[in-house]
This record gives C-alpha cells, sequence and structure tokens, in this order.
C-alpha cells in the first residue's frame, strides 16, 4: 500500500485533524510493513527526553510519560542525520534503548524509528515493534513512503499546542508525566 496524499489532505481539512492523519498513516504502515506495537514519539532536545504522544499499548508504553534520549547512534541517524533507524535482533536494540530487557520482555525484537521531518529538522517519530528479524532494509524502504503522511500528522498535532497534545482524539494521557530510567 502506498499512501494517498490527497486523502491525507482532506483529512488534515477535517475534524481531530491529526488523530485523522496518525490513524491513516498507522493503518497504512501496519499493512505495508506491519507492527505489533506502535507509538509515536515528540522531541525536548533541549532537555534530552522524548514524550510518547499515542500508543497502542497503554499498559506497555503509556501516553506522556518522557524517556531520556542518550547521545548514541540511534541519535545520530535519528535526530541528527533525519533518517529511519531498524534493527532486527534484540541485541541490535541493546545498543542503543535503555528499556531494551522491556522491549524483549514484550516478545520484541526487531524495531523501526520512522521520522517526521519538517523545518530541517525532526518534529516526531512513529516507532514501530516486531519479532526478531522483521525490519529488513525492504521493510524500511517501504515504510519510508509513509514519511511525508507522518510529517504532516506531527506538524498538526504542533498546531494542536504539542506540549500536551496527544494523537488520541479525546487528548487524555495516562496521568502525570514521569521520566523512564
Amino acid at each position: 500500500m502506498t499512501p494517498d496524499l490527497e486523502q491525507a489532505f482532506r483529512l488534515a481539512a477535517g475534524e481531530h485533524a491529526a488523530a485523522a492523519v496518525f490513524a491513516y498513516c498507522r493503518a497504512g504502515l501496519n499493512q505495508t510493513v506491519g507492527s505489533l506495537l506502535t507509538t509515536a514519539s515528540v522531541y525536548d532536545l533541549a532537555q534530552m527526553r522524548s514524550r510518547r504522544v499515542w500508543t497502542d499499548d497503554a499498559a506497555a508504553y503509556p501516553t506522556g510519560n518522557f524517556k531520556r534520549l542518550d547521545r548514541n547512534r540511534y541519535f545520530e541517524t535519528v535526530i541528527e542525520g533525519k533518517r529511519p533507524f531498524s534493527s532486527t535482533t534484540i541485541e541490535e536494540i541493546a545498543t542503543v534503548f535503555f528499556d531494551w530487557q522491556k522491549i524483549q520482555a514484550l516478545g520484541f525484537e526487531s524495531n523501526l524509528n520512522l521520522p517526521a521531518v519538517a523545518d530541517g529538522r525532526v518534529i516526531g517519530t512513529i516507532n514501530l515493534l516486531h519479532r526478531k528479524g522483521h525490519f529488513t532494509e525492504e521493510r524500511v524502504a517501504a515504510a519510508m513512503a509513509w514519511q511525508p503522511v507522518a510529517t504532516l500528522a506531527f506538524l498538526l498535532l504542533d498546531l494542536a499546542g504539542s506540549d500536551g497534545a496527544t494523537f488520541h482524539q479525546d487528548g487524555s494521557g495516562n496521568g502525570p508525566a514521569t521520566i523512564e530510567e
């Protein structure tokens, strides 16, 4: 499945635009490359942290929580390089994410972080998890077709005031934000 940008812009003109465009992007990514757990994050580089603004598993990864951001290969690839980051083994994940044991405990060993890029900077990422070996180069390349739709969704979220906004239509989080360590 490839994105229909006219459809994305129709959704962007409607009510709950950020949520609608994000839902379209997520459905397209799931159909194109697959994901067993999906989240979306925005970044606060001044404080070196990210915040989840969408999740399909609130028990494992609730929205609103901050996650520390480390200067490592992920940071260099996604934040500085504005390119997707993927791995196909838990050993690769462990080199960049402090919560790799949680990822493994949930049964995942492959990840894809698709950056949304606007005005020369990463404004958010869609984060996909799957079983070992899933996010191959071919799947990453296919996911890149959805980058413009992801960027549109994050821009719409920013217009809604991303400091506290989420992609959930009712705007609800799961309590006060905390830092995950």
